[in-house]
Order: structure tokens, then C-alpha cells, then sequence
């Protein structure tokens, strides 16, 4: 009966002895923390979807690369191709996730419009070039090469087709011309070489947003080379690159230290903005935990003036024969209780946040925002941290109290 009296006093004794304004500086400091440090967490596993390689935001980009044109280059063509050591070398680089070479036609093309066709007459010399069809910018339905319909799907920079209709058609008098529309019109493409001429079919299929060239299918390329080519194979003049990160600081180091290369692509807007991301979650992270530091040193704090006010009677309680544990139980099951508190507002404040910036990341095709098991694990893991450091200094002090000495 003396014992459990006596454990009952020593929770009056805790009660009694509670600083409530330093509880709930503690509880707010401790909410503002939890509920940024959450709300990043969570944000940041909600735009995971973007940073997906293939079906995201930030997909792979793609980076042609090829060497300048100098004086010596325009009487000695093979001054712009590539090496295999150059291509080696360049392949193996950490930004390159795939390397592919340009495939250039070895035969004349011509293309020249029906006079029933929608579009005004034209007639003129074409080159054709190919890259593996898994590395286009967009998808085009039909990018295949049929030998029997001997139709020629083909597609080319829509930069083009903006400098005919906001240029050359605004200069001259003629109709500008839609994407829809040039997709719907059939030419004729004359393929002559190797002592062979055959007329083709030919359509516009796409448009390319970084491909700076007419391009085929790799399948057309490859046969067409076969049946009309002429001369020797050409050598490697352009090639194109994989990266996950346009804005790799790499990259621009390595071409820096190689003069003679020049880099197109879109690799600054798509790497910087997931650059940008990725440093503002970080940055908000940090944030969130350098409110928290000072919120746990508060409840620290007030654990040691708790401690410090009960010192006398928890020596004489170690005294009468309880364990130091025992005595810790109190303030851990106080510290476990408020931080179990904390956490579940301020994930509650958290799932407000999801709901407000849910709209705009819907806007961006993501709808799925319950992010499995992991952040509620996340919330559950952190509060247990916080609470396992208060239990830590709590059995700290708690061993440090002196017994009093016996009269």
C-alpha cells in the first residue's frame, strides 16, 4: 500500500510542478516544426510522379552535339565527323545516359507538290536523316516504313512550318498554313542514287520541338541507303545524347574543356526548374528542422526544471527503494503523450497543405495524392525521434539526482 501511495504522490508531485506557459511554448514551437517539416515531406512525394524518367515533367532531354565548323572544315569535311575514340570518350561521361549517332541519307531527294494538293506548288531538294525512333520528342502514330504502301512518314522542326507562316507566307501573299492541315497533305518524294530512281509517297507525321533536321524512320533510312546509296558510308557528323539533367554542371564543364563542340538542346529551363524544386524542398526541410531544435531544447528545458524542483524528494524516493527507471516513467510518459499530440496536428495541418496546392499539381496530370504508407510512416518515425532523444535526457537527469545524505 506504501508503495503505490507513494507512486501516486510522485505524479501529484509532477503535476503539481508543471510549468504550463513552457508546455505550451514547447507545443507550438514543436507544431510549427513538425507541421513544416511534414508539409515538405509530403509535397515532395506528391511530385515524384514529375521527376519519373519517362512519363514525367522532367523527362530525359536530349542534347545533339557536333563540332564547329572552322575555316579548315569547309575545304575538309572529315574535320567535323567523329572519331570512335571521340565518341568513346564522350559516351562514357557520367551526365550520358544513352548515346546514338544521326544517320544521314547517302542519295538525292526531291519533293514536289500535286497541283490538286492544299497546299501552293513547291519543288525542291531534300536531305533525310534518322535517329532511333525511341528517341523522339513526341509521339507520332504511324512512324513506321512499309515497304509495300511506300508511303514515307517524315517529320520536321515546327520551327519550320512558323517561319513559313509568320515569315515567308506573310511576305508573299500566301495562306498560312495549320499543323492539322499539313498533316493531311500527301507530296511526292523522288529518291534517286545508285543508278535507281523510285517515287514515294510522303507526309508530314510531327513535328519536332529540338530535332533541327527532316527526319525518317530509322527503318526507311537503313534500306534506303541499302538500295540507292552511293559512295562509302558516311561518317558520324552529329550525335545525340540522353541526360536525366540538361543542367548538369558537368556537361557544361566537359564541353567547355573541348573547344571544338557545339551543344543544342533545351537543357537549361527543364534541369533548372527540377534543380530549383528539389533546393527549395531541401531549403524548406532545413527550415523545419531549425524550428525544431529549439523546440525540443525547450522541452528539455522545462524537463530539467521539473527535474531540478523535484530533485530533493526523487533522492528520497531512490531512498525508499525505487528504481531510477520507475521514476523516469512520469516524464517520458509526459513527453510521449505531447509529442504524440504535436505530431498528429501537425500531419492533420500537413493534409490541409496537400489540399491547397492539390489543384495545381491536378493541373499537372497528378491526381494521386495518397502517397501510400510512407508518409504517415514518416510522421510516425519522426515523432518517435523526438521522443526518443526527450526519453534519452530525461534518464540522463534522472540518473545524475543524488540521494541525500543519511543523518
Amino acid at each position: 500500500m506504501l508503495k503505490w501511495r507513494m507512486c501516486g504522490e510522485k505524479f501529484q508531485l509532477l503535476r503539481q510542478n508543471i510549468s504550463i506557459p513552457q508546455l505550451l511554448g514547447y507545443a507550438f514551437a514543436a507544431l510549427t516544426g513538425m507541421s513544416v517539416i511534414f508539409s515538405a515531406f509530403c509535397f515532395s512525394r506528391d511530385i515524384r510522379p514529375l521527376f519519373a524518367p519517362a512519363t514525367g515533367l522532367f523527362k530525359p532531354e536530349y542534347l545533339v552535339v557536333n563540332k564547329k565548323v572552322s575555316l579548315l572544315a569547309t575545304f575538309n569535311s572529315d574535320r567535323t565527323a567523329f572519331s570512335p575514340s571521340e565518341i568513346d570518350e564522350i559516351s562514357r561521361q557520367e551526365f550520358v545516359r544513352s548515346l546514338s549517332c544521326f544517320t544521314s541519307c547517302r542519295f538525292r531527294v526531291k519533293a514536289y507538290t500535286q497541283p490538286s494538293s492544299r497546299i501552293p506548288p513547291f519543288s525542291t531538294d531534300l536531305f533525310f536523316e534518322s535517329v532511333p525512333d525511341r528517341l523522339l520528342d513526341s509521339a507520332v502514330p504511324d512512324w513506321r516504313w512499309d515497304e509495300q504502301s511506300g508511303v514515307i512518314p517524315i517529320m520536321i522542326p515546327r520551327d519550320y512550318l512558323s517561319l513559313y507562316n509568320f515569315g515567308f507566307a506573310g511576305s508573299q501573299g500566301l495562306p498560312q498554313i495549320s499543323e492539322a492541315v499539313v498533316q493531311q497533305v500527301v507530296f511526292r518524294v523522288a529518291v534517286s542514287g545508285n543508278e535507281r530512281q523510285q517515287v514515294f509517297d510522303g507526309r508530314i507525321a510531327g513535328f519536332s520541338d529540338y530535332l533541327n533536321t527532316i527526319l525518317v524512320p530509322d527503318a526507311f533510312m537503313q534500306w534506303a541507303n541499302e538500295r540507292f546509296g552511293e559512295g562509302a558510308a558516311s561518317r558520324t557528323s552529329r550525335l545525340i545524347i540522353e541526360t536525366d539533367n540538361p543542367a548538369d554542371p558537368a556537361i557544361a564543364a566537359f564541353f567547355a574543356a573541348e573547344q571544338n563542340y557545339d551543344v543544342s538542346g533545351n537543357r537549361d529551363e527543364p534541369g533548372k526548374l527540377s534543380h530549383f524544386l528539389s533546393l527549395l524542398i531541401a531549403v524548406v526541410m532545413i527550415v523545419g528542422t531549425l524550428i525544431m531544435l529549439p523546440a525540443v531544447g525547450l522541452m528539455i528545458l522545462s524537463i530539467n526544471l521539473l527535474v531540478y524542483k523535484n530533485q530533493k524528494t526523487l533522492g528520497n524516493l531512490v531512498l525508499l527503494g525505487y528504481r531510477r527507471s520507475r521514476l523516469a516513467g512520469p516524464y517520458c510518459l509526459l513527453a510521449l503523450a505531447l509529442n504524440t499530440a504535436v505530431g498528429t496536428a501537425s500531419f492533420a495541418i500537413a493534409g490541409y497543405a496537400q489540399n491547397l496546392y492539390a489543384p495545381g499539381l491536378a493541373a499537372l496530370g497528378i491526381t494521386d495524392l495518397s502517397g501510400g504508407p510512407g508518409k504517415a510512416g514518416f510522421a510516425i518515425l519522426f515523432v518517435l525521434l523526438v521522443t526518443a532523444l526527450d526519453i534519452l535526457w530525461i534518464r540522463r537527469k534522472i540518473n545524475k539526482i543524488k540521494t541525500p545524505a543519511r543523518g
